[in-house]
């Protein structure tokens, strides 16, 4: 297994900063982004030789593509739509999936219904293109801990659909879940993973130093083992939120930087 960072945390910044700055931080790959308001890296209304021209900035850089990031709410008619446009777009570039939310509300039957037939719905463009659909569990969301997840792999077509696991959402779910100790229960239907840390269990997940690899109150070296239990699951890939709000170059890079120098021994020891 090896690291990945996502683009995100350049949000605010062009996309060859991000692959610049992951690149010479040491990572092996990126989940590239197209998350509007966010981190648009990715944007939906290329031609092909324009998602070709994106494929190759990417591979220059000797990075490959873990994933697509889109973070939308499926649930919302324009989004979906906008979400089979990725779809499109990831299969030209070759990515194995695209990542993104269930949407929905929590603990609502209705609201989970509906996850479940978009998601199976998207999941007939998936199997046509060859790219699977790779659903974080995340809090306020339908899917949002390790039981809803479990509940929602059963209702899906699991050949085109798996999770995307980041193990602090799962530690602030009112059940206050012990990551290392419930992830296993989610590995057989594991595609993609996520990594951070946070200090506290508060649905707001705080700034940035909070969610820094070892400076919070998870046991990450736990949850790394857990990962690589997982077989075929290539990368583990940085993802924190409140870094892509900034312009300060020097600071994102340094803070990829910090994160892979606390994060490869684990990983690679």
């Amino acid at each position: 297994m090896q690291l990945g960072c996502s683009t995100l945390l350049y949000g605010a910044l062009p996309l060859d900063a991000a692959l610049d700055g992951i690149h010479d931080a040491g990572y092996k790959a990126i989940e590239l982004c197209a998350i509007q308001g966010m981190a648009n890296h990715l944007p939906d209304d290329l031609n092909v030789s324009g998602y070709e021209e994106i494929g190759k900035r990417v591979a220059d850089r000797g990075l490959a593509i873990e994933s697509i990031g889109v973070s939308t709410n499926i649930l919302d008619g324009q989004a979906a739509f906008r979400l089979v446009r990725i779809l499109k777009a990831a299969a030209v570039l070759g990515a194995p999936c695209i990542t993104t939310g269930s949407g929905g509300k929590s603990d609502d039957e209705e609201s989970f219904a509906k996850v479940v037939a978009t998601v199976n719905e998207l999941a007939k463009t998936s199997s046509r293109l060859g790219v699977k659909i790779s659903i974080k569990p995340h809090v306020n969301a339908a899917v949002y801990s390790t039981r809803t997840a479990a509940r929602f792999m059963q209702e899906v077509d699991r050949d085109w659909v798996g999770l995307n696991v980041d193990a602090s959402h799962l530690w602030r779910t009112p059940e206050h879940e012990v990551p290392e100790e419930t992830i296993p229960q989610l590995l057989p239907y594991l595609v993609t993973a996520r990594i951070r840390d946070t200090k506290g269990r508060e649905i707001p997940i705080g700034p940035v130093e909070n969610q820094v690899p070892g400076g919070g109150a998870m046991n990450l070296p736990a949850v790394i083992d857990v990962f690589k239990r997982k077989s075929g699951l290539e990368y583990l890939t940085l993802e924190i939120v409140g870094s892509h709000s900034s312009t300060d170059r020097a600071y994102v890079d340094n803070l990829v930087k910090g994160c892979y120098a606390r994060l490869a021994p684990i990983v690679n020891g």
